[in-house]
């Protein structure tokens, strides 16, 4: 009877566990090839990443690094989301409260190796030109450009995904800013072509001291996955349904591993009155 019991148990048990592992597999989805793969909390290690400057000075990444710093990937001769990005990242600095070089640094990066110091300074220009109330000292905002080894171990480090089109001459990419303290940890992400200046803020403190906003972090992932094609971040019901059948199974658990079979229980009383 006690074996029988175990027994029962023992597969109550892997059953539920099968069920959460499967499904915890299927929402969390297949390896992404194109878009953001947040690696919130990790830490970069920032003398490693080597670039050169608009005026094509060599520097590292850990210079820049004496305050939070808004990390943004672009390359300077897109012809999609790249300007639209910063034309929005130029916005709502203009209108955020927070100084740029005082209490947060902009430090942009071109993914595109063929890319030099010169498109980097024409674009830093144009961006400026564009804000109305601020104006900016040098060193708050960077433009930087680098070679192949550099930018594919800093976007695989940042969980930036992309690939070369059908022409091979432009890239397929999300669009995102990622903000890191000055130790180098990865603390948030704002994606998309859409943010506000409480978003930015925000971020910006949460870098500051260090602290990974993840939980919504991970749900946003589950919930969005972002589209080539259509160059931007759609729902996926689907990744919703498994997770709540996650969720499901495992509030189901501990009903499993409490009940007992009825035919063991009525046994079991059988007993108690023969006694």
């Amino acid at each position: 009877m006690v074996r029988l019991k175990g027994h029962i148990l023992k597969q109550r048990v892997l059953i539920a566990c099968s069920l959460v592992f499967v499904g915890a597999a299927l929402a969390a989805g297949e390896k992404i090839e194109v878009g953001i793969e947040e690696q919130l909390s990790k830490v970069l290690d920032l003398e490693t990443y080597k670039f050169k400057d608009e005026q094509g000075k060599d520097v590292v990444l850990k210079d820049f690094f004496d305050m939070p710093v808004a990390l943004v990937p672009v390359y300077y001769r897109c012809p999609s989301i790249c300007t639209p990005l910063l034309q929005e990242v130029t916005r709502v600095v203009d209108l955020c409260d927070l100084e740029p070089g005082v209490d947060y640094r902009l430090v942009t990066f071109s993914f595109n190796p063929k890319e030099g110091p010169d498109l980097a300074r024409n674009k830093k220009t144009n961006m400026l030109a564009t804000m109305e109330k601020r104006k900016l000292n040098d060193d708050a905002w960077r433009f930087l450009t680098g070679d192949q080894d550099t930018i594919t171990r800093l976007t695989q480090d940042i969980g930036f995904r992309y690939k070369p089109d059908e022409t091979g001459n432009d890239f397929i990419h999300a669009a995102t800013v990622v903000f890191i303290s000055p130790q180098g940890k990865i603390s948030r992400y704002l994606n998309g072509l859409e943010f506000n200046p409480a978003d930015l803020k925000l971020a910006v403190v949460d870098a500051k001291e260090g602290r990974a906003r993840s939980f919504m972090q991970k749900v946003q992932r589950l919930c969005y996955s972002y589209d080539p094609k259509g160059r931007t971040y759609v729902l996926q019901v689907n990744r919703i349904i498994l997770a709540v059948t996650v969720v499901f199974v495992l509030a189901f658990v501990p009903f499993l591993l409490r009940k007992r079979p009825a035919k063991e229980t009525a046994e079991k009383a059988g007993e108690e009155k023969a006694t």
